[in-house]
């Protein structure tokens, strides 16, 4: 990985490969471009726009394609293979994606522990939030900062530093920041045999 001293890639930067790794996995599955793209609610010329190199899509939209390809949402993110039992990441180094007031930093490199994932987001209040989402497997938040809104369908909880949250994340879910300074989580994800 380069050296990030400068700060974040551009959106539509971080996530270099992404079309590729989505095709890769799309015809590993024997999937047709609309077969996929019907399973993760896009349309064909949606998916391909992705594959073929366009903009860094919202994160809402990389979950419902992992859910689709049966895949971690990590796996979206890099091509690093599992291998050694110790790989330090240093900040400079951890990919960093920002999206209209969002910022997630991946923590984790897949080499390490497949099937889980690590990450911190920033949240602004004027974000749109990280829509609903459903994905196979547990997650953990942790909130550093500020106040983060946490929605269950009908249900919800405000977090504050210090407080954290366990949940299946087979439950929809929906995050945002309230409150006047950002929310900032670490956030632990993993996907346990079924």
């Amino acid at each position: 990985m380069a050296d990030r001293a400068d700060g974040p890639e551009p959106p539509g930067q971080a996530l270099e490969g992404l079309g590729d790794r989505v095709r890769r996995r799309r015809e590993e599955r024997g999937l047709a471009p609309a077969a996929l793209a019907e399973r993760a609610g896009l349309d064909t010329a949606q998916l391909g726009d992705l594959e073929g190199g366009g903009p860094t899509p919202a994160l809402e939209v990389l979950a419902r394609l992992a859910d689709a390809l049966d895949i971690d949402l990590s796996e979206l993110f890099t091509d690093t293979k599992p291998g050694p039992a110790v790989v330090v990441l240093r900040g400079d180094e951890a990919r960093t994606v920002v999206d209209e007031g969002l910022v997630l930093q991946v923590l984790t490199p897949r080499a390490v522990i497949p099937g889980m994932y690590a990450a911190r987001y920033r949240l602004t209040r004027t974000a749109e939030g990280v829509r609903p989402v459903r994905h196979v497997g547990h997650d953990w938040l942790y909130v550093l900062s500020g106040e983060l809104l946490v929605e269950f369908g009908e249900d919800s909880t405000t977090l504050r530093a210090g407080d954290s949250v366990s949940f299946s994340s087979r439950v929809p879910h929906r995050l945002s920041a309230v409150g006047r300074e950002p929310a900032e989580f670490l956030a632990v994800g993993a996907t346990l045999a079924e």
